[in-house]
């Protein structure tokens, strides 16, 4: 009976968990609830969990309540998609929570190391292959504070996941139940208590990261100069709903709003509007009508344009379709209408294209509604108005690698650019209304302009569309489904962030990861605290 009352509180404890983080991650205001998110599992991995299968049923209730709660929009593209990122992610928290209780029973000493290496390793790691998903980041729970947010640029999201982690340890060995299995644990280890065994010296170390944390914060905003430019670019909202975006009539609608917002941007002054994704609801390098068309508004008005669309090239002899097509992007220009193309990179798993098609050929037949775009293999870079900048297509806004790659541009990228001015990011995230789908992916963007210190030109179809400089604040911002364009001052720093050197040092957690699991393997549980 006894044994049945403990698995019920430690399933209830992994639910209390679930729920802090996911509320935390919403735009309710309640982003401090993180750093106390993980004390009701760490209570249950300090007491140990016995049977595997008790382990799958917690990663179920983990999976099940944060993604629900969190991404409970995506059943508006694709309920089956929603199931199956329930079930990817119940045996993605399973196999964590497995490695986390192993290294808390088998090496005691070395369970917060372990903690915070596997948790930062499950969050790195989603930054790669065709299932990336980099949107469990404990760091977006500080949306609200930006004054938490400066600290980015020198460890990435990773570094502030890292604060939030030993936060959530140290509020933990507060509790008088913690401080007597603490105490119990160096008794099992042989090992005098640690220093951070009392509630003063954990209280102190809060207390000391907190202020580190908070005065390099202040400092920033308040203290660093940015320079001040007049550079004249918009940002266009045309607010076209999903329902009708791709159909053929809407098209001249379309078209005919662009020219409007594009006028008015004109008439002050703009000398480069940016469009969203998918502007252009046609092959706009391939079909002469779209070009004249376009053409049109770039003679009306005499401004610059960047603007998404579609794209398409003649695929190889041996390739499943006979076309290869793109979610693509480029700059257009009175006196140079062709520029080099951006192809998006980084496309959204199964929502923009199935996985693992290069392997498995058979897939190119399972539909869910995706396009199955091809993947962009470089970057591209612009000029207007004697400014530079690199664009990135929707989704690709949560990956910092690309944009560390886009803020200083590699000599084998673009040998005559040695940096960017500011950053250009189109999307639609009209698929998901008014849930809370887009503000989620518009916060990022302040993570973006403030771990490389540049700043962010964001267009999105139905919004949110925002200028955002490289402190983190929002210069201009629009509301969802407004009709309408923005514009602000650029402002820049010259300033190389420490995060851009350094980018990969998450390895070491991985590293970590995989030692202590190996070792914990090897090492008989000790007896249970």
């Amino acid at each position: 009976m006894w044994e049945v009352s403990l698995r019920r509180n430690d399933l209830l404890l992994t639910f209390l968990s679930a729920l802090l983080l996911a509320v935390s991650r919403l735009p309710l205001h309640l982003g401090w609830l993180v750093f106390i998110a993980w004390i009701p599992l760490l209570q249950v991995f300090e007491r140990g969990v016995e049977k595997s299968r008790q382990l799958l049923l917690m990663g179920f209730i983990m999976s099940l309540v944060y993604v629900l709660m969190v991404f409970y929009w995506f059943a508006l593209v694709t309920l089956p998609g929603l199931i199956g990122m329930v079930l990817l992610y119940t045996l993605v928290y399973y196999l964590l929570f497995l490695a986390i209780n192993r290294i808390f029973r088998s090496l005691p000493v070395w369970r917060y190391a372990g903690f915070i290496s596997l948790l930062l390793t499950f969050e790195w790691v989603q930054n790669f292959g065709e299932t990336r998903f980099p949107w469990f980041n404990l760091a977006y729970s500080l949306a609200d504070y930006n004054i938490l947010i400066q600290m980015a640029d020198l460890g990435g999201v990773v570094g502030l996941s890292f604060l939030i982690l030993v936060i959530n340890i140290l509020l933990n060995s507060l509790l008088p139940s913690s401080q007597r299995k603490a105490r119990r644990a160096d008794e099992v280890s042989n090992r005098r208590p640690g220093v951070l065994r009392g509630g003063r010296g954990a209280l102190a170390l809060i207390l000391l990261i907190m202020a580190a944390w908070l005065g390099y914060g202040a400092y920033w905003l308040k203290y660093r100069q940015l320079e001040e430019h007049d550079a004249r670019v918009h940002v266009i909202q045309p607010s076209i709903d999903q329902d009708v975006k791709w159909v053929p009539e809407q098209y001249g609608k379309t078209m005919q709003i662009l020219q409007d917002l594009t006028l008015e941007a004109a008439a002050d002054s703009a000398r480069l509007v940016i469009y969203p994704e998918g502007a252009i609801t046609n092959y706009l390098m391939r079909v002469p009508q779209a070009q004249r068309d376009l053409r049109a508004i770039l003679d009306t008005t005499g401004v610059d344009i960047f603007t998404g669309f579609p794209d398409f090239v003649p695929a190889p002899p041996e390739h499943v379709n006979n076309e290869l097509s793109y979610n693509a992007a480029s700059l257009f220009r009175q006196d140079r209408f062709y520029n080099e193309l951006y192809y998006k990179n980084i496309l959204v798993p199964i929502g923009e294209r199935m996985l693992w098609l290069d392997l498995f050929p058979f897939m190119w037949k399972v539909q869910f509604g995706q396009a199955n775009w091809e993947f962009g293999e470089k970057l591209a870079y612009y000029e207007s108005d004697g400014r530079h900048f690199s664009p990135s297509i929707c989704y690709e806004l949560a990956f910092p690698e690309i944009f560390h790659r886009m803020a200083i541009p590699a000599a084998s990228d673009s040998a005559d650019i040695v940096k960017c001015d500011y950053l250009v990011n189109i999307t639609n995230d009209a698929w998901f209304g008014t849930s809370y789908g887009p503000w989620l992916h518009a916060v990022m963007a302040r993570f973006r302009a403030v771990e490389n210190r540049i700043q962010i030109y964001r267009s999105a179809n139905t919004g949110i569309s925002l200028i955002m400089d490289p402190k983190g604040r929002y210069l201009a911002k629009t509301k969802l489904f407004e009709v309408t364009g923005i514009t602000a001052p650029l402002y820049t720093c010259q300033d190389i962030p420490l995060i851009r050197r350094i980018y990969r040092y998450p390895l070491f957690f991985v590293i970590l990861a995989l030692v202590l699991v190996v070792f914990a393997l090897f090492r008989r549980p000790v007896r249970r605290l």
